[in-house]
C-alpha cells in the first residue's frame, strides 16, 4: 500500500445541517432543545430513552423496536443530545465491524433498488464503482461512513453509553428488562446484498487506517487484504 495517506481525507468537525438525509432545514438559529423535540425522533421521552443512530448498525430495528418514526437520524450525540438527556437518560448505541457496515452501506447505496435521498446528489450512484463511493462518501458526506467512536461519546461529558452493543453478538434480553419492554426485539433491514464489491488493496487499507480508532476501542481486528477478498467469496 503506498496511497494511504492520499486516498482519503478524514472529516473531524460535524456539520449541524447534514444530520438528515433530506438536509431541507438548517438550525443554526434553534436551541438545543428544540433540535431535539422537533428533529431527532431518535429520543423517547417515555421510556426515557436516547438511541443514538449509527449508520448500518441495526438501527431501523431499534427504530422499530421503540416506535420511533420519522426522519433517519444519525447526528452525533455532542451535537444531537442535550446534556442533561446524555446525564440521564438509558443511551444505546450499536457498533460493527468497520469493513463489514462500510461494505454494508455501499451495497445498500448501489443496489438497483435503491430511491433514497442521495440520488437526489447523484443521479448515477447505484452505478459508482467502490473507489469512486468510498471518496466521495468519506470526503464529503459526514455522516454515511463516519467513525463510530463519535457515536459513543459526548464531548461535554465523561459520561458512556449506558447499553454499548456489538452488532455481531448483540443480545437485547438485559437492555428489554431494564426499560420493561416485553415486544421481542426485531430484526428488520437485515442485508440479502451480500454482492462481492471489488475493492483495490490501497483503498482497503486506507479504510483500515480511516477506522484505526474503531478497531482500537471495540476490539475488532482487521483481515489481511486477501483474506478480506476470499472472505467475500465464501458469503
Amino acid at each position: 500500500m503506498t496511497q494511504s495517506n492520499s486516498i482519503l481525507m478524514i472529516i473531524l468537525l460535524p456539520r449541524v445541517e447534514k444530520c438528515f438525509e433530506s438536509e431541507k432545514c438548517t438550525y443554526h438559529n434553534l436551541q438545543v432543545e428544540d433540535v431535539v423535540g422537533e428533529m431527532n425522533p431518535n429520543i423517547c421521552h417515555d421510556r426515557k430513552v436516547a438511541f443514538i443512530h449509527n449508520p448500518k448498525a441495526a438501527g431501523t430495528s431499534f427504530r422499530h423496536w421503540f416506535g420511533i418514526s420519522g426522519p433517519h437520524n444519525h447526528g452525533f450525540p455532542t451535537i444531537n443530545i442535550p446534556l442533561e438527556i446524555w446525564h440521564s437518560y438509558t443511551s444505546i448505541v450499536v457498533v460493527r465491524d468497520p469493513i463489514e457496515r462500510a461494505l454494508s452501506a455501499y451495497r445498500f447505496h448501489t443496489d438497483e433498488n435503491y430511491n433514497g435521498s442521495y440520488l437526489l446528489r447523484y443521479p448515477d450512484l447505484r452505478s459508482w464503482d467502490p473507489n469512486k463511493w468510498f471518496v466521495e462518501m468519506i470526503n464529503n458526506q459526514i455522516y454515511v461512513l463516519a467513525c463510530q467512536y463519535k457515536y459513543t461519546m459526548h464531548l461535554q461529558s465523561n459520561k458512556r453509553p449506558d447499553y454499548l452493543f456489538h452488532f455481531e453478538t448483540m443480545d437485547t434480553s438485559e437492555l428489554a428488562k431494564h426499560l420493561g419492554m416485553k415486544e421481542q426485539f426485531p430484526v428488520k433491514n437485515a442485508g440479502k446484498n451480500k454482492k462481492f464489491v471489488d475493492l483495490s488493496e490501497d483503498m482497503y487499507y486506507s479504510l483500515v487506517d480511516y477506522y484505526k480508532v474503531d478497531y482500537l476501542l471495540f476490539g475488532y481486528k482487521p483481515k489481511s487484504y486477501r483474506e478480506f477478498m476470499v472472505g467475500q467469496l465464501a458469503v
